[in-house]
């Protein structure tokens, strides 16, 4: 018999019709990780009964439950099941101007704008924060990839990724397009889902197979350092799990992806749409407050619910103005975008919480740069706007087709 080696496990998945009800057997997908546990958990409970003997004469077991964590790096379409249901909603596609010949471009003091002379940007569909590319501009840098922080119906303000990056000068008339690349995902304002999962852990060496039922997303942190890789964690909580067995449940899982693993220092932070190059760190929460109720007569979860979708956010950044202070001082709601661009240059994943307000702002001190840590609370933008989404947060991944 051979010991379990974590190198060789697999962890695999796929969603629920029906919540707690396994998942059939085909169709489902490998996971990347870092690392990945569930378990099952068991409820216990002890007799009080006071005994000549003095000692505790039993000890039960109660309501069962499934419980897991998984700790990844972000990369593209790894891990949007989770995220979609995380906040709630599917990932649907981005908006595309179509192929028109009115767009031209310009640049102006480090300003880059698409320009058209007819149509409606706003009509499109198109919002602050959404990674926008071109389609048909003579110039490559033109059909890169950028972030929109500002947008009226004949105009696209857009910021790039490099510092510095500049748009090339161009006039209409060339058959071109814009689009947002990729699919988005946002904590919506109706009709939220809520999707399950059923989870496997195969260990070949064992060999020792368990699956999970009615695995939910109960949380979700990404974490941004310098110099490091882009990190999401997930916690779930889940109905039951299966006794183990000898044979892997999952028949042909697709195979792990191999897309390129995001990373900070190609990373773009905007606040209130202005670039920011002296944050040192950025960590997003969010919790679903799920909560399992116990029944007598049965070791079965009996009705489960969930909280409000609680985003909450910290970082850190160079101490150089009084912005962020004044930010915290004043009570002022600001809009924060984070988008991380791979190595390509061509996706990115971004993150857009449309209104926050920051909690607290403290220096740290010592002999080094001084060093401001914040934190706030993501808050639902629920008014709406023509160039906003009504959310508390969004999260696009060009990579999703």
């Amino acid at each position: 018999m051979a010991d379990g080696q974590g190198i060789n496990k697999r962890i695999s998945f796929k969603k629920e019709t029906t919540w707690g009800v396994k998942a059939t057997a085909s169709a489902a997908k490998y996971l990347r990780r870092v690392t990945g546990t569930f378990q099952l958990e068991k409820d216990t409970y002890a007799s009080d009964e006071i005994r000549l003997s003095q000692q505790t004469s039993d000890m039960r077991h109660g309501t069962r439950r499934a419980t897991g964590s998984l700790s990844g790096e972000i990369a593209g379409d790894s891990y949007s099941e989770f995220i979609a249901a995380s906040v709630r909603r599917d990932f649907t596609a981005g908006v595309t101007t179509g192929t028109v010949t009115t767009i031209s471009v310009g640049e102006s003091a480090g300003v880059s704008t698409f320009i058209r002379s007819s149509g409606s940007f706003i009509s499109d569909g198109f919002k602050i924060g959404d990674p926008v590319t071109g389609l048909g501009f003579a110039s490559p840098s033109n059909n890169g990839l950028y972030i929109i922080v500002a947008v009226v119906a004949l105009t696209m303000t857009v910021e790039h990724f490099a510092e510095g990056g500049l748009l090339v000068v161009a006039s209409a008339g060339a058959s071109v397009s814009l689009r947002v690349k990729g699919r988005k995902t946002l904590v919506p304002l109706t009709g939220h889902t809520d999707d399950s999962f059923t989870i496997e852990e195969w260990n070949p060496d064992v060999p020792s197979s368990r699956t999970y039922l009615g695995a939910q997303v109960d949380s979700m942190a990404i974490n941004i350092s310098p110099n490091s890789m882009a990190t999401i964690e997930f916690g779930f909580l889940g109905k039951n799990a299966e006794t183990a067995t000898a044979l892997e449940y999952f028949t042909t899982p697709t195979a792990q992806g191999i897309t390129g693993v995001y990373s900070s220092p190609d990373g773009l932070l905007l606040i209130n749409g202005v670039a920011s190059r002296k944050v040192t760190s950025l960590s997003l929460s969010l919790a679903n407050a799920i909560a399992q109720e116990s029944v007598i007569g049965s070791t079965s979860i009996g009705a489960k619910s969930r909280g409000k979708v609680a985003v909450t956010l910290s970082g850190s950044a160079i101490f150089e103005d009084n912005v962020i202070l004044g930010y915290f001082d004043a009570e002022t709601e600001v809009s924060i975008t984070y988008a991380l661009r791979a190595a390509s240059g061509t996706d990115a994943f971004v993150m857009t919480m449309p209104r926050v307000k920051i909690g607290s702002g403290t220096n740290d001190d010592g002999e080094k740069v001084i060093i401001l840590s914040f934190d706030g609370t993501a808050l639902e933008y629920g008014a709406g706007s023509a160039v906003i989404d009504a959310t508390t947060l969004a999260i696009i991944d060009t990579t999703i087709a």
